[in-house]
């Protein structure tokens, strides 16, 4: 999906707020071209104050969605260089360098995955959950390639993402049937794979995606039912590695219920976490891996293989 670039910092936290930029590669790869925007449209006489008004711009795209670690990552390793700068001119240079590499690997990440992805699609029935734009270019991909199923996804309220898949991947030609949140255990018999996306993952293998998504893998576990999550490893999230738990985003309650009875509280988490032992194995630009494999990863990827003291 393409998104018009935004005009300004405050623009872009709004629409990612909002949910009007959606999918953690999407979200990733429009606030680094906020702050690309910021740094080539604006001029500094100093240093510090160019840097001020980066770290500012970024620590706000960040709060917008605090459980998106593949934006954080990539902001952070924007605001690392920036900080490594000697000059304005300088500082201009190795942040518009790096992002422009970042958008790159990103975009890397998404053909590495679906070669690795399709081969893993049966021919025979997948659930899915929510919309992931990885989940959907593997099922379109496997499809394009000949391999022949049907989809079973769910309308993932209270947002109805599901229906951004659904439409997807009808209009590819591939057979979706449509279920509530609540059908996944009784659709579940009929499926061969669940295969979910992700918006991050921790050092311990958990994985942060959707709500429900647990339940609806505990329900596949349940049913014997083999389970995957389709996750680029920059959402694997170095933080977590010091004993960081993983922030979980609490949306606004009028999401559910506009006007609730009075005495009535919505609680309206964005993301639910699942352990790694319900996860059978997780599809990433690394290849395949099992899900307690994302503390080594984090090392290699983020820490050159090694943490120092």
């Amino acid at each position: 999906m393409k998104y018009k670039k935004p005009t300004s910092v405050r623009e872009a936290y709004t629409k990612i707020k909002r949910l009007e930029i959606q999918g953690a590669r999407n979200i990733a790869i429009y606030g680094l071209d906020t702050i690309s925007i910021l740094v080539q449209r604006k001029t500094w006489k100093t240093k510090s104050k160019m840097l001020s008004d980066i770290e500012k711009a970024i620590n706000l795209l960040k709060s917008a969605r605090p459980t998106e670690p593949g934006l954080r990552n990539s902001l952070n390793l924007v605001l690392q260089v920036a900080k490594s700068g000697e000059s304005v001119d300088e500082i201009r240079k190795g942040v518009l360098e790096t992002i422009e590499k970042t958008k790159t690997s990103i975009s890397g990440s998404l053909e590495k995955i679906i070669e690795v992805g399709v081969k893993r699609i049966p021919e025979g029935v997948v659930f899915t959950h929510c919309h992931s734009s990885t989940v959907t270019s593997i099922l379109k991909a496997a499809w394009d390639q000949g391999k022949r199923f049907r989809v079973i996804n769910t309308e993932t309220r209270p947002r109805f993402q599901g229906r951004i898949t659904a439409r997807e991947l009808a209009k590819h030609g591939i057979p979706v049937t449509h279920v509530v949140d609540s059908a996944a255990r009784f659709y579940m018999n009929d499926a061969d794979l669940l295969l979910v996306g992700g918006d991050a993952v921790t050092a311990d293998g958990f994985l942060i995606n959707k709500i429900g998504t647990s339940q609806i893998m505990l329900a596949a576990r349940e049913a014997r039912t083999m389970t995957a999550s389709a996750v680029e490893t920059f959402k694997f999230d170095p933080e977590t590695l010091s004993g960081n738990w993983e922030p979980i985003e609490m949306r606004d309650p009028k999401e559910v219920w506009k006007n609730p009875p009075k005495g009535v509280k919505i609680l309206n988490p964005a993301f639910d976490m699942t352990p790694p032992e319900f996860i059978d194995f997780m599809i990433t630009d690394m290849g395949i891996i099992h899900p307690y494999e994302a503390r080594n990863i984090i090392l290699e990827k983020w820490f050159g293989g090694r943490l120092d003291d």
